[in-house]
């Protein structure tokens, strides 16, 4: 089916959960195991929403402050993830091209926040480098270009060029977590470095390798080589270019690797090309040759020379799973150009989810939320628990979605959910997006029951609270915990064997 057809069947099928949330019940069979909570675990002056609802009874089992419209962190990926199931369709996958025109080579963007990232190539079969995936394009270019490139177009305008949203810290533009959004991007669209302490012994400039290998950015070395004491090596890029500081101490060799945004994603993707046509023995411009696609450029029957495919599937997984924000911003942007097929961009992304909320939800839940970007970066987000948990239900009811959005959700033991509810016991499935900026703590998702395949869905916010995120985390897991009780009491009790 097409999703959008599905999604104006959703408009009718979860009315009825719409008129759920808007008479929340005030004594659900869990509300005394809340108040319990809150008398137990101080939150200080925090702000909290809570809601819990039975999707099988239509009941609310506990409820506080479920409507207040609160700062969801990272729990804002629910909403831009789901959007991106049912406008872009299960089986919607991005795909970069590498296309010749003549001459000349066209990088055409589809917006895929997956080419080149390493942990994708990892999971791939067989496992493959960055460096491998770009020699494998650059040989697809030279098996069908003559000997000679003059012109390579980096066409990203699937998605508008402001690369940072405007609410983002400016102190962590140059933060992977800030990664620039392009239509065309690559290797997350930072650059990783990998130090070791020097062999010219204490104060020496540490030995270090970027990742990408290709010389297409500056790196000055001003960190030192030092005897005793913890690596603080880090990398700035104050400026809107892709000039960058490596500052800091080298005790040890890193276990991971140092990261830091690039600027330009779409030219920093294409001179990595450049130089791997050149490794393929292709003669290639200079770096003077590289552009972006302007409104002028037609290119009428370019020969498909190499193309790269990310499932969305995968996508939708790093988004939640590991709350990866460039994955979100692109899944975004991209749901903008699907429905508007403008640039993508963060205001017509919006207007995107907003719509859906509206069709299958209720206009109150479009006015009462505010989409200022994708990933839940920006504080200038706003959502009640009773939007996510309704959006949560929406979901909950078809299989066709629900398969695809729980898969990628984290249970405890993975991705962000990897340090917790390890003091807690938990006798059913949980999948959930955790989410956290600065006195914020947020956690989505559902309870599932593996037997019977009955589940819970839940979402708690705390926003500027002064207690440790130590209390707002055990805050989270007690409650999951109760919700996860609650939910094996529901079981049917097994008839009584008859018979010797």
């Amino acid at each position: 089916m097409h999703p959008r057809s599905r999604r104006q069947l959703f408009a009718v099928a979860f009315a009825g959960a719409t008129a759920l949330l808007s008479s929340i019940s005030l004594a659900g069979p869990l509300d005394s195991d809340l108040r319990a909570l809150f008398k137990h675990i101080d939150l200080g002056t925090a702000e909290v929403g809570v809601i819990v609802i039975d999707p099988h009874s239509n009941k609310v089992l506990a409820s506080h402050n479920p409507d207040v419209a609160l700062i969801p962190a990272s729990n804002q990926k629910l909403l831009t993830s789901g959007a991106a199931l049912l406008t872009l369709g299960e089986s919607f996958a991005f795909r970069t091209e590498l296309l010749l025109d003549g001459s000349r080579l066209i990088i055409r963007g589809s917006g895929d926040p997956g080419l080149g990232d390493p942990v994708l190539l990892d999971r791939s079969s067989p496992p493959m480098t960055v460096d491998d995936l770009l020699a494998r394009l650059a040989n697809g270019v030279a098996d069908r270009a003559g000997t000679e490139i003059t012109e390579i177009i980096a066409d990203d305008r699937v998605f508008d060029r402001q690369y940072a949203h405007p609410s983002w810290p400016d102190k962590d533009l140059n933060r992977w977590y800030c990664a620039e959004v392009g239509g065309l991007g690559f290797h997350t669209n930072v650059i990783s470095a990998y130090v070791t302490p020097s062999p010219d012994g204490i104060g020496a400039p540490p030995r270090v390798i970027l990742q990408p290998s290709a010389p297409v950015v500056t790196l000055k070395n001003r960190a030192r080589t030092i005897s005793t004491g913890s690596n603080s090596a880090w990398i700035a890029r104050p400026a809107a270019n892709n000039r960058f500081t490596l500052y800091g101490d080298v005790h040890r060799p890193a276990l991971a690797p140092i990261r830091a945004a690039i600027h330009e994603p779409p030219l920093f993707m294409a001179n990595l090309v450049r130089h791997a046509l050149k490794d393929a023995g292709l003669t290639v411009p200079g770096s003077n040759a590289v552009r972006l696609a302007n409104d002028r450029d037609q290119f009428e029957n370019p020969e498909l020379a190499a193309v790269v495919a990310t499932p969305l599937i995968e996508v939708l997984r790093r988004c939640n799973t590991d709350s990866h924000n460039l994955y979100a911003e692109a899944l975004v942007k991209r749901i903008g150009h699907e429905v508007t097929t403008d640039a993508g961009s963060w205001a017509n992304g919006a207007a995107v989810i907003r719509m859906l909320l509206s069709e299958h939800l209720g206009p109150e839940h479009a006015t009462g939320v505010h989409i200022a970007d994708g990933s839940g970066m920006s504080r200038d987000n706003r959502v009640s628990p009773a939007t996510l948990a309704a959006w949560l239900d929406h979901f909950s009811d078809d299989p066709e979605l629900f398969e695809p959005f729980v898969a990628s959700l984290a249970a405890p033991g993975e991705g962000t959910l990897t340090s917790r509810f390890k003091r807690v016991e938990l006798q059913n499935m949980v999948r959930a997006k955790s989410g956290y900026l600065t006195g914020v703590y947020s956690l989505s998702g559902y309870v599932i029951d593996p037997a019977t395949s009955r589940r819970v869905v839940f979402s708690m916010i705390i926003n500027e609270g002064k207690r440790s995120s130590g209390n707002a985390k055990r805050f989270h897991e007690a409650f999951v915990a109760d919700i996860d009780s609650w939910l094996v009491k529901q079981r049917p009790a097994r008839a009584n064997a008859l018979g010797g």
